[in-house]
């Protein structure tokens, strides 16, 4: 009985240690447009414990996996204050949809979003969450192996 208490102790620690991973995000305001043109949008961004910048990347074809560095448009940063913030801004939205970028200059907290064209709407926001995808993955492994390791112990005793 005491083994299983211990792995859940072990467990709950596991959560609690996982649960600050919060992720940084970033929304547009709209987030769809019906042809490519100039627009002004609002942009708001959330979880950024740090002041940064708001970067349009037109050269990455709407496409978040896309974005190298001679796709964004460096002339058009927009700095943010650290905390959850709100921008209006004009941009240019090409054909492709527009992706919009927002971190930090060490590049510890990124977000990003796409403007896209029609009625699509928000494509999803993926990849922001990677880190606590894989803290929760981990958690269940170690508790997996523990409660295995917890199971053995009780049958050989």
């Amino acid at each position: 009985m005491k083994t299983i208490v211990r792995v859940a102790l072990v467990f709950a620690a596991l959560i609690a240690l996982a649960a600050p991973a919060a992720a940084q995000s970033i929304s547009a305001d709209p987030g769809s447009v019906p042809e490519a043109g100039s627009y002004d949008f609002t942009i708001s961004g959330s979880g950024f414990s740090e002041n940064g910048f708001l970067l349009p990347c037109p050269g990455a074809n709407g496409d978040p996996a896309a974005i190298a560095e001679d796709s964004c448009d460096l002339t058009a940063l927009t700095p943010y204050d650290a905390g959850d913030w709100s921008l209006n801004v004009t941009y240019d939205v090409p054909a492709e949809g527009l992706v919009l970028v927002a971190g930090n200059a060490a590049q510890t907290e990124s977000g990003a979003t796409v403007i896209t064209i029609g009625a699509a709407g928000d494509l999803p926001n993926t990849g922001i969450n990677t880190t606590a995808y894989l803290i929760t993955g981990l958690v269940l492994a170690v508790a997996a192996a523990a409660l295995v390791t917890g199971g053995r112990r009780l049958q050989q005793a």
